[in-house]
């Protein structure tokens, strides 16, 4: 297996050829091409300022709802050789690869998804996507100093410490299914419905026997394609998921927000 192999985006990309004319319209730049092929085989020999510009318009069509999917899939094939390097440097001694790589796999959905194409930063765009996949795994595995603290810095919590936040006379069943559903609710602000998938996903979790080296095992590629219903990814799924762990954790703690 490989990052691509994860990401299944085969059927997105044929999609998003057969309808390249429509969907690409509104980017002059993208006119001369009949395919994601196309552009990719032209970016061979192109210029770099040509590759970026011609980058920053598929980009820009990620931000259009009529045009996200396709536009998305297709810079994601683009810029996926510079993000399987970066995955590679991080697995030269890691046994479980092909983990790694279906993790990897989200984040590079997700980076492309979030890289800031109506204001770009200066430089390779395929670098700058491929860095922010390396520092997310860097945060996932606990590699590095980009680690993420949350796991790295883990401590056990003492009975006396329960007592202090919860009622006493709760029980545990009460306390999941009351207290801090409620906090995550109406103090974190997450919706209901990401709440209730991160809920199905550490039950999933659980039952999959998944580790808790990711963010508790429940951003786990595994997990999330048992989750994906009709017209859904597994990357889908999982990048909705990271995004409510983020407000949950920045809820629990502002100050490292």
């Amino acid at each position: 297996m490989s990052v691509r192999s994860a990401l299944r985006i085969e059927p997105l990309l044929q999609a998003a050829d057969e309808s390249w004319s429509s969907w690409t319209a509104g980017e002059p730049l993208l006119r001369r091409f009949g395919s994601s092929g196309d552009v990719a085989a032209w970016r061979l020999s192109a210029e770099w300022q040509q590759d970026r510009e011609v980058l920053l318009a598929l980009g820009r069509l990620t931000l259009e709802a009529e045009s996200r999917q396709e536009a998305t899939a297709v810079l994601v094939m683009l810029l996926l050789p510079a993000c399987e390097a970066v995955v590679s440097s991080r697995t030269r001694n890691v046994a479980d690869f092909r983990h790694v790589e279906e993790v990897a796999a989200g984040y590079v959905w997700a980076a492309v998804a979030e890289y800031p194409w109506d204001d770009p930063l200066k430089g390779w765009i395929p670098q700058g996507v491929a860095r922010r996949v390396g520092r997310a795994l860097d945060r996932e595995f606990g590699w590095g100093e980009s680690a993420e603290r949350a796991w790295r810095e883990r401590a056990p919590v003492t009975p006396e410490v329960v007592e202090r936040i919860v009622d006493p006379q709760a029980s545990p069943a009460h306390l999941k299914a009351s207290e801090l559903y409620w906090w995550a609710l109406s103090e974190a602000g997450l919706d209901r419905e990401d709440l209730d998938l991160l809920v199905a996903l550490a039950v999933t979790a659980s039952e999959d026997g998944i580790s808790a080296r990711t963010s508790g095992g429940i951003t786990a590629r595994s997990a999330c394609l048992r989750l994906a219903g009709p017209g859904q990814t597994a990357d889908q799924v999982q990048y909705r998921a990271i995004k409510a762990l983020r407000v949950l954790r920045a809820a629990a703690n502002p100050a490292a927000a």
